[in-house]
């Protein structure tokens, strides 16, 4: 089962969607897409693939769980952040610059997210590190698996995400 076909933009799709429609994207076509970018373990056992996107200089995390065979890997989440880890490929993903996350922009005021969270029934607000440094990632989940992730910094929004599966 292919999720879409190779030239898809998955980043863009993702992040205009809110959620991976119509189903979850498998890692394979990712990397047909992408290429393999930066691959690093995390402390979890995750495997994420780090890209940048060469015009806006955002960096690009895409997460995998490495315990399910790669033909049926699938992506547990997508992540655009201004801030970077300092690892990735510059120019292997589509401009990422004008990514919105339900209206929210990187760069844009935390007013946004906090807004948009307190209209949500199941939600979580925690800090968290990205890129070297703290920030509040509030996370909003939907139903049918997905979530959406605001990251914040100084009254801005640094990074969104979207994820599927626990």
């Amino acid at each position: 089962m292919r999720a879409l076909e190779p030239r898809v933009d998955y980043i863009a799709k993702v992040f205009a969607d809110g959620a991976y429609r119509p189903r979850v994207y498998l890692e394979a076509d990712v990397i047909k897409r992408y290429g393999k970018g930066a691959e690093t373990v995390d402390q979890n056992g995750l495997v994420r693939r780090v890209y940048r996107d060469a015009t806006s200089g955002c960096e690009v995390v895409i997460t995998s769980n490495p315990d399910v065979a790669p033909e049926f890997r699938t992506v547990d989440e997508i992540r655009v952040s201004s801030l970077s880890s300092g690892k990735g490929n510059a120019g292997t993903v589509e401009g990422v610059g004008a990514i919105a996350l339900n209206g929210v922009r990187i760069g844009g005021p935390a007013a946004a997210v906090q807004k948009i969270a307190s209209q949500a029934a199941t939600k979580e607000s925690v800090q968290d590190r990205l890129g070297g440094v703290v920030v509040e990632r509030t996370c909003i989940f939907l139903e049918g698996g997905s979530s959406n992730c605001y990251f914040l910094r100084e009254g801005k929004v640094v990074a969104l995400a979207v994820g599927f599966g626990p």
